[in-house]
């Protein structure tokens, strides 16, 4: 009997995949756990293989497309057997019927002076035209007012201010744009989440500056003595201290419901290939600075070369991206979804300071934390980001 081969579920979090190569052809043996197809998504690229075994009869999806979990990908049977799929959607498809799309949400209007909930984009056009945005009808998710409402709304304005008579048109010539690529893959997906964080989650930042220099000192010790430790490494073992000691900075909010993390998982950003990657050092709180170091190398390793598992990379608490080593003195990093905070670590540098009645160079580093304002309030990201510091500038706390 003909089977279908649907999309898999790599991780918690995947939603939908590409299917990036097909591994076999169509009329090929198949058996159970033969590498059948290769999937991409947000955050990996794996070979995925058959769950049953007989002849690939037909594919479903070409090289390219993306579908969500659990859509057929293939179907598997017996040489010569008439190919049906039980999928709804593939049945409608053969016989021509077009599935309409969901009918949108019915527009909302609001009173004049009341607080809207618009996207940027159209909250910065509004401005751009002096437009009061509860005039305007929203008619995206929620009602909220999106960059068509705006641009409707302006349209109308226009019209009705426009004068009796228009003079004649004038051409002008206009370069046409270049054809668009549509983003896809884990391009796609980060664009999503970042756009879900940065509308979603009230972003706050707050920066300290870190006298690094028994930080450095003990580098320099443990690298003489065959212990090789990088500033992520010691900055991921302080974070895990201080998450311990100020959970609320640990736990997520998730559709309006508060969820306290028990254990401290902290994702590590790794930049790869087209994008970034976030891979997990699951209870860093219980490991040793040397053992971080050999956790946090071996997983970005995997990391650039592809090797991550769905374990990898999910489960994350909080996260902590490091654009030091590019040279980068200041930036405000947007929180990974759903954890509710993320540490940005700056560059490393000698800088001017007052110590012990005295001016004198000493090697600072700035860590910025960007949270979410409302799980976390400023005086509790204070209070855990003077603590970060004094775990940071303490280096013997950190062994």
């Amino acid at each position: 009997m003909a089977i279908e081969f649907t999309m898999p579920q790599l991780g918690l979090t995947m939603t939908e995949g590409t299917v990036s190569k097909w591994l076999k052809n169509v009329g090929d043996a198949v058996a159970a756990g033969d590498l059948l197809v290769e999937i991409s998504t947000d955050k990996i690229t794996n070979e995925v293989e058959a769950t049953t075994s007989g002849t690939l009869l037909k594919l479903l999806v070409a090289e390219g497309e993306t579908v969500p979990v659990k859509a057929p990908l293939a179907i598997i049977g017996e040489p010569g057997e008439e190919v049906a799929s039980s999928s709804a959607c593939h049945e409608l498809l053969a016989a021509g019927v077009v599935v309409a799309p969901p009918a949108a949400p019915a527009p909302i209007a609001r009173e004049v002076g009341e607080w809207v909930k618009a996207s940027p984009l159209a909250r910065k056009l509004a401005r751009e035209q002096h437009l009061d945005l509860a005039a305007v009808t929203g008619t995206g998710p929620d009602g909220r007012v999106v960059e068509r409402d705006i641009l409707k709304f302006a349209a109308v304005l226009a019209a009705v201010k426009a004068p009796a008579a228009e003079p004649a048109p004038v051409e002008i010539p206009v370069t046409p744009l270049a054809a668009g690529v549509p983003v896809a893959g884990m391009r796609k997906v980060i664009a999503e989440r970042m756009t879900l964080s940065w509308q979603t989650a009230p972003h706050v930042h707050l920066t300290v500056e870190v006298d690094m220099s028994e930080a450095v000192q003990l580098k320099r010790k443990l690298a003489e003595s065959g212990c090789k430790i990088s500033l992520t490494d010691m900055v991921v073992r302080c974070a895990a201290q201080a998450l311990s000691e100020f959970r609320m900075v640990n736990n997520s909010l998730v559709n309006g419901k508060l969820i306290e993390n028990a254990a401290i998982n902290i994702g590590v950003a790794v930049a790869v290939e087209n994008g970034l990657i976030v891979p997990v050092i699951r209870n860093a709180d219980q490991k040793s600075l040397r053992r971080l170091g050999e956790e946090i190398a071996a997983i970005a390793a995997k990391a650039r070369n592809g090797e991550l598992g769905p374990d990898d990379y999910t489960g994350g608490t909080f996260t902590v991206s490091n654009l030091g080593m590019y040279g980068v003195d200041h930036f405000t990093p947007i929180i990974n979804p759903p954890e509710s905070a993320v540490l940005g670590v700056c560059r490393l540098n000698e800088r001017a300071v007052v110590f012990e009645s005295r001016v004198t160079a000493r090697p600072m580093m700035d860590l910025c934390l960007g949270f979410d304002h409302r799980l976390i309030d400023g005086a509790l990201a204070a209070r855990f980001m003077a603590r970060l510091r004094q775990y940071m500038q303490q280096a013997l706390l950190l062994l």
